[in-house]
């Protein structure tokens, strides 16, 4: 599976997983997927359009979008770009992994997972009020215990053959112990154990060296331009 390919699928998949957050605010649109979000206006991954591989970027008046609008695009004519928050999309192709040993990977809630990301993030209530009402089969939750209780967790939204993992988080007391590694391992080997063929993400400055130390690539960029004030 080529770059461009893994690219397709990263950006589809963080679009339709906004897109899925958003509930009756979501956008989906040939050149946009996301959500308006209004409670979370100012928040540049939650109120959020995606714009598509292939696709130009839409008109930035157009009032129909959010705050925020992710591209591999150079510009958005009438937006201004957030290069601090460039975002680096992966992607992995399954059938290129050994089989691995398993670790016991329990199903935390919703609810656990949304919590545990806000205080991973310093946040208060921001993703965990939309991750509560989701309402989606193709989404599964992942999490590992320690000390009774889920300290690194994950979301993952299955689109065609590509997992696209999303929110992993894991508790301050319980990192750089390698959890994350784990339960993102276990994840991948129960996607190509259920006919995935690849699993794609995008990564935060903390998360990027684990993913690539798992094996993903960076397959493209995506830049972050924000409304005009």
């Amino acid at each position: 599976m080529d770059d461009a390919e893994l690219a397709r699928r990263s950006i589809l998949g963080f679009g339709e997983m906004v897109a899925t957050l958003g509930g009756d605010g979501a956008v989906r649109r040939p050149d946009a997927v996301g959500a308006v979000v209004g409670f979370a206006a100012d928040n540049h991954w939650l109120d959020a359009a995606v714009v598509p591989a292939d696709a130009p970027p839409p008109a930035a008046d157009d009032a129909g979008l959010p705050h925020c609008l992710w591209t591999v695009a150079d510009a958005v004519p009438g937006r201004r770009e957030e290069p601090r928050i460039a975002m680096p999309c992966l992607g992995l192709a399954l059938d290129r992994r050994a089989p691995v040993a398993s670790v016991e990977v329990d199903q935390p809630s919703l609810s656990e997972l949304g919590e545990i990301n806000d205080r991973a993030y310093g946040q208060v209530e921001q993703l965990a009020p939309l991750v509560r009402a989701l309402r989606d089969d193709r989404l599964v939750t992942h999490g590992l215990r320690a000390d009774g209780a889920f300290a690194c967790v994950a979301l993952t939204l299955r689109i065609g053959d590509d997992i696209s993992i999303q929110y992993v988080a894991t508790e301050q007391r319980f990192r750089r112990q390698g959890l994350a590694s784990r339960l993102l391992t276990a994840v991948m080997a129960r996607a190509l154990a259920t006919g995935a063929t690849s699993a794609t993400l995008q990564a935060s400055p903390d998360g990027l060296p684990v993913y690539e130390r798992l094996g993903f690539r960076r397959v493209a960029t995506l830049k972050a331009f924000l409304r005009a004030a």
